[in-house]
């Protein structure tokens, strides 16, 4: 009997999950390696629950950068000539982090990088303080995360060195790019050079492996964030830490730029054979517009399912409707419509 090759499946799988897109690309799937320095288009084996369930998943990407997963979170450990850096600490998951860099390293943590202020991926600096008990380390932040902790009223212990343009670290010079606003106002994106290899953390973007989190992460602008899509694509990077599931390649935003532009494309095609006062039949304007646009969601909903749904059928069904209803109700906001 023949026998099954494990690895040819999963890189097939997921080559036809990109059917439809810019690109067909054959990934390695391989179990994390803390050792092992990751090589192009490989990424880490095994499911979403189970990643969930392990206490933490490491792997590295160059000489001195590690992916490092919690759950359903993934941060950057940057290992320095004397110290370590992190970039994020998510809820819930800051004593599994400091385990992950005990297990890379002998060298204490003295610095933590806030990437924005959603508190899922940063709530857990205050928990790795305690577990230092209370050492003093110091937090980067850009002021625009700074004022947000402000004005949201979040309870985060305060950056003490505020960032711009770049972070110098031990040997490391990181470039911090504030410019991609789409998903956050204060979003950051971080290029770390380390030898050959250069490395992205551009958190809540791109979900590599999957469709994204409903509304597009709850993308604040969605225009700009399909901006932000065509700019990750014109930057020069090798392997992206995206804050959720796998580690990405250009190849995941390929996929990603096609689906949004899809979007688009079938929702101008229903907004040409709908008509709006089709749908005046009361004397409530909310309920016109609810008919309207739910016309118009149905129609887009449609093709995109012929090219889409086939093998992701249940995140399909749970996020594609808030997906194109994000970008119909911007379409019609910015005057996109035909």
């Amino acid at each position: 009997m023949k026998r099954i090759n494990k690895k040819k499946v999963l890189v097939s799988v997921f080559a036809l999950s990109l059917v439809g897109s810019t690109t067909a690309a054959e990934f390695i799937y391989k179990p994390a390696s803390p050792i092992e320095i990751a090589s192009d288009l490989q990424k880490i084996e095994g499911g979403q629950l189970d990643r969930y369930h392990k206490p933490f998943e490491i792997q590295r990407l160059s000489e001195n950068v590690y992916w490092v997963s919690v759950s359903y979170y993934n941060v950057t450990v940057i290992v320095g000539q004397n110290s370590v850096l992190l970039i994020d600490a998510p809820m819930w998951g800051g004593k599994r982090v400091l385990d992950a860099i005990k297990t890379i390293t002998d060298k204490p943590l003295s610095a933590i990088v806030y990437s924005h202020s959603h508190a899922d991926h940063v709530g857990g600096v205050g928990e790795i303080i305690e577990e230092l008990g209370n050492r003093v380390i110091d937090l980067y932040a850009t002021e625009e995360v700074r004022n947000s902790f402000i004005a949201h009223k979040m309870n985060m212990p305060e950056p003490t060195k505020i960032i711009s343009n770049r972070i110098n670290f031990e040997g490391h010079d990181i470039k911090v790019n504030k410019t991609l606003i789409g998903h956050a106002s204060d979003n950051t994106i971080f290029l770390i050079k380390d030898g050959n290899r250069k490395i992205l953390h551009a958190v809540d973007i791109v979900h590599p492996d999957q469709l994204e989190f409903r509304n597009f992460s709850l993308a604040e602008d969605p225009i700009l964030y399909q901006n932000d899509i065509d700019t990750l694509l014109s930057m020069d990077w090798d392997v992206m830490v995206t804050g959720h599931s796998n580690l990405g390649y250009k190849e995941d935003v390929k996929f990603l730029q096609g689906y949004i532009s899809d979007i688009r494309k079938y929702l101008h095609e229903g907004f040409k054979t709908t008509n709006l006062h089709d749908h005046l039949k009361s004397d409530v304007p909310f309920e016109w517009y609810d008919s309207y646009s739910r016309e118009v969601i149905d129609y887009a909903y449609r093709l995109l399912s012929k090219k889409y749904r086939l093998g992701r059928e249940k995140e399909f069904d749970i996020n594609a409707r808030t997906h194109i209803d994000v970008y119909l109700w911007e379409m019609i906001s910015r005057g996109l419509t035909p």
